[in-house]
């Protein structure tokens, strides 16, 4: 998703401080509307405190940006699947990369059993996201030992067991960093995940009916933002009463997150 980014409509407070927080102690995620938007213009609203973006496409200057008004910048890093679009794609081991992602062009599953073979890849990333000033990742693509058992087949036969291997590796060079790192989807694994993670972001979770598995991030005041898609049917006025119900921060965006999403009141 190559898309020119620019930050609209910011009041800068100086003095936020731009310093990375020290490896094994990583900042807090505030529980706040978020603005998730991964291509197009990016226009921050002034009740925004936590924004999602590209790790390739932000500019340094643009997270800078985002510390200094206050806004809480975390990076969206595809750790399962490889786009053909970013720069490091030639890097990975053509025997690690599988079927394409169904309903996504130029995208295709790794073989996260193997994640040694490009474990190198997704370290430079979270060296990347952690210079760039980024306080937290958004790792997508999280599940895809449920997607096995779709119409949406990966091409390795993954199990529970290759994704938590891989997820608990994940966590452990994030938080390395002394960055945040969030649980993306995959209910399943909540039991798991959740002493760990740090927040969650789940996709069309009212619409299918799982937000009763993210629970356990509220009850332990991690936030959880659930977002709704609007070429799905999605009705906010059904939706946010439930999202408040659950604690956790609405949100109804477009497909290809590329326009501003709107947050529940």
């Amino acid at each position: 998703m190559r898309a020119f980014f620019a930050v609209a409509g910011l009041v800068l407070q100086f003095g936020a401080g731009s310093g990375s927080a020290a490896a094994d102690d990583w900042p807090k995620v505030p529980n706040g509307p978020l603005h998730w938007q991964l291509q197009g213009d990016i226009d921050i609203g002034g009740s925004i405190r936590v924004t999602d973006s590209d790790l390739f496409e932000t500019t340094t200057d643009q997270v800078q940006e985002w510390r200094e008004a206050g806004i809480f910048p975390i990076c969206y890093i595809n750790v399962g699947a490889i786009e053909d679009w970013n720069d490091d794609y030639a890097q990975f081991p053509k025997d690690v990369i599988g079927n394409p992602y169904w309903g996504w062009e130029g995208e295709n599953w790794l073989d996260i059993s193997r994640f040694e073979q490009f474990a190198h890849i997704m370290e430079a990333r979270f060296d990347l996201c952690r210079e760039k000033g980024f306080l937290g990742v958004e790792p997508d693509n999280i599940d895809a030992y449920e997607a096995d058992g779709s119409n949406k087949k990966t091409g390795f036969e993954l199990t529970r067991s290759d994704q938590l291997r891989y997820v608990g590796w994940l966590i452990e060079q994030v938080h390395a960093r002394g960055l945040a790192i969030g649980q993306k989807n995959a209910g399943e694994l909540v039991p798991e995940l959740v002493g760990r993670m740090d927040f969650a972001l789940l996709e069309s979770s009212f619409r299918f009916g799982f937000m009763d598995a993210f629970l356990p991030y509220s009850k332990m005041k991690k936030p959880v933002f659930a977002v709704e898609y609007v070429e799905e049917g999605t009705d906010p006025d059904r939706f946010c009463p439930e999202a408040r119900k659950y604690g956790f921060q609405g949100i109804v965006a477009h497909l290809e997150l590329d326009q501003k999403p709107e947050n529940c009141p």
